[in-house]
């Protein structure tokens, strides 16, 4: 399931980054790269990034990508397993 939702996650966290923080942003690469599932260090490298930021941008962040996620549904019924097959 993260496979499905945690790409969904990081790429809304790195759409809000590149609009708060710019598009030369050092943690926009943690960030894509977590989202597009480039290796086993991907995740961690990206929570990292997010770690070293302060925590009002942070919070601001992660509440863009909240937002950017319920207000899509299909981004859960993307993951959802229907009938033993992901759609």
């Amino acid at each position: 399931m993260f496979e499905e939702t945690g790409k969904a996650f990081f790429s809304a966290l790195r759409a809000a980054a590149e609009r708060r923080l710019g598009p030369d942003h050092p943690c926009l690469v943690a960030l894509g790269d977590a989202a597009n599932g480039r290796g086993d260090a991907a995740v961690p490298t990206a929570q990292d990034a997010l770690s070293a930021l302060d925590p009002e941008t942070l919070n601001a962040l992660m509440a863009d990508a909240h937002k950017t996620l319920r207000e899509d549904p299909g981004n859960i019924l993307r993951a959802w397993p229907i009938g033993g097959a992901e759609h």
